[in-house]
């Protein structure tokens, strides 16, 4: 037994009546997702509390495994470090004890520059439910695509790089696609405040910290101007044997560090422990990704988008 339709409609009819079925699912969907917006305003309004300077922030353990290169700990509060210990035992630095002083706390630049894009996506989500036009779906669509471009952009800032990565590799194989991140300068020209480390840091040493997933990397390196010619005795070890040059993925680049051209002669990488807010502030950003990410499928079926927001053929 058949069912059809009785009475049948002509062709004009039944893409009118299409056309209007079209229309009120898009109207239904524009009206859901001003309720998706308050949500996903709350949740990014959590996300950006957790990166707030409020004490105590947490302490993380720094210790490099098998070896004794670098053991201590430092204490995240917000987007800085405002004090710790480390102990360096480095191959070819003498042993040095650093202590960071409260007054001057060391900034994250990665992470300041995270919770300017969370404060940007919330300019982004209030722009599109109080500024434009919240019954125009291509406002609505731009508006997603922007939200969510930003929302991956904090995911790659917050992800890292990896430790079994070079530094200077390419993620081209990674989930999340890489941002350059413009406002934020490279180690060489991160230098410290003089009075954050005491001792001060010597112009042969520069320590970066940034995120990984959830915990901190720093980044050791032990640096040589290229002013100064490698001495008889070391060329000599070198060429027997008897000295080995330490490879990294660094080793033959040259980089200008305080005016200097220098090279980078050791380099030693350690994650630190993990960090509850960085993990807590990954899991709801992943979470709010999703949700953006569905909102713009979704609106890109009824409008007949493929998901890069072009119109199908």
């Amino acid at each position: 037994m058949a069912t059809t339709v009785f009475p049948y409609l002509p062709g004009h009819e039944v893409r009118k009546a299409e056309a209007e079925s079209t229309a009120r699912e898009l109207s239904w969907l524009l009206d859901s997702l001003q309720e998706t917006l308050v949500s996903l305003k709350s949740g990014l309004e959590e996300c950006y509390a957790l990166l707030a300077p409020i004490e105590p922030g947490s302490t993380l353990v720094m210790s490099s495994p098998r070896s004794e290169s670098v053991k201590g700990h430092i204490t995240r509060v917000g987007t800085r470090v405002v004090k710790g210990t480390l102990h360096l035992r480095l191959k070819t630095h003498p042993h040095l004890h650093l202590s960071l002083s409260p007054s001057h706390p060391l900034i994250l630049p990665h992470l300041s520059h995270l919770r300017t894009l969370l404060n940007q996506s919330l300019d982004c989500v209030d722009i599109t439910r109080w500024t434009g036009d919240r019954h125009s779906a291509p406002f609505i669509s731009s508006q997603l695509h922007l939200l969510h471009q930003i929302l991956l952009e904090t995911l790659s800032l917050l992800k890292g790089p990896s430790l079994l990565t070079p530094s200077n590799a390419s993620l081209t194989t990674s989930a999340t696609p890489e941002f350059p991140p413009n406002s934020i300068p490279p180690w060489n020209e991160t230098v410290p405040n003089p009075e954050t480390f005491t001792p001060t840091l010597p112009n042969t040493l520069s320590l970066h910290l940034q995120p990984t997933s959830s915990s901190l990397l720093l980044t050791i390196r032990v640096l040589e101007s290229t002013a100064v010619p490698p001495s008889t005795f070391n060329k000599f070890a070198l060429a027997i044997g008897a000295q080995r040059r330490l490879e990294h993925d660094e080793m033959d680049d040259v980089f200008m560090y305080r005016g200097e051209e220098v090279r980078v002669r050791e380099k030693v990488r350690v994650e630190s422990s993990a960090d509850p807010t960085l993990l807590v502030l990954g899991a709801k950003l992943g979470a709010l990704e999703r949700a953006v990410q569905v909102g713009r499928v979704g609106l890109g079926v009824v409008l007949g988008q493929n998901p890069d927001g072009e119109e199908e053929d």
